[in-house]
């Protein structure tokens, strides 16, 4: 009787599908990335091609885990961790309001927002309706969960005397308006310090019309 040849046996375990553990970090790679890449490009301009690169991965691989761009893109954005806006707010936030707000748009200290979930979601709004039905849905609904949590917050500070605003629906819209619109896209300034002044000029001119004083 033949004898199997040393080590055939650990070859033919090794075939197949690759374990769970590593198909859960590559799917965590590939929604990261595809995160990244949408922000970056924009809906209509990220391929599966660009993704499958960016990963090392064969497009093989990557449809095998996301059948479509659309289901990529869906889990991209559904994320837990990603947040269109840093909000709620720690109940004592012993900083000055300007900072609160800078922080709640996630501008860092010299105000350059910084690119990430907002470009996604921004980048998908301002293709519209380009864009697939779900995936404008999605992102309009996040859009919306972020503006109602927003004027929430702005009811609050009403609450405690520190703004006076008419409607914090209409605050929340027109804050998030000025805010995104002077961050994404980042083309059409001079230079970035021109843009960084813009959005820090976007929260003192809310500010100073929404003043309790």
């Amino acid at each position: 009787m033949r004898e199997p040849q040393s080590g055939t046996s650990d070859i033919k375990r090794s075939r197949g599908r690759p374990p769970a553990q590593d198909e859960a970090a590559r799917r965590a790679q590939i929604v990261e990335t595809a995160h990244e890449t949408f922000a970056q490009l924009g809906y209509a301009s990220t391929t599966t091609d660009i993704v499958a690169s960016r990963c090392q991965i064969s497009k093989q691989t990557l449809y095998r885990l996301f059948p479509s761009k659309e289901e990529l893109f869906i889990a991209a954005t559904m994320t837990p961790a990603q947040t269109l806006l840093d909000l709620p707010r720690p109940t004592h936030e012993d900083v000055a309001i300007e900072e609160v707000i800078a922080r709640i748009f996630r501008i860092d200290s010299s105000t350059a927002i910084k690119a990430g979930h907002a470009a996604l979601i921004v980048a998908v709004v301002n293709e519209m309706p380009e864009v697939p039905e779900m995936v404008r849905k999605l992102a309009l609904r996040e859009s919306r969960h972020a503006r109602n949590c927003l004027a929430d917050w702005l009811r609050g500070e009403m609450a405690k005397g520190t703004l006076r605003i008419d409607s914090p629906e209409s605050g929340a819209r027109l804050l998030m308006d000025m805010i995104f619109a002077g961050a994404y896209p980042r083309d059409g300034w001079a230079d970035e310090a021109a843009r960084r002044e813009h959005l820090g000029n976007c929260i003192r001119f809310f500010l100073r019309g929404a003043s309790a004083s």
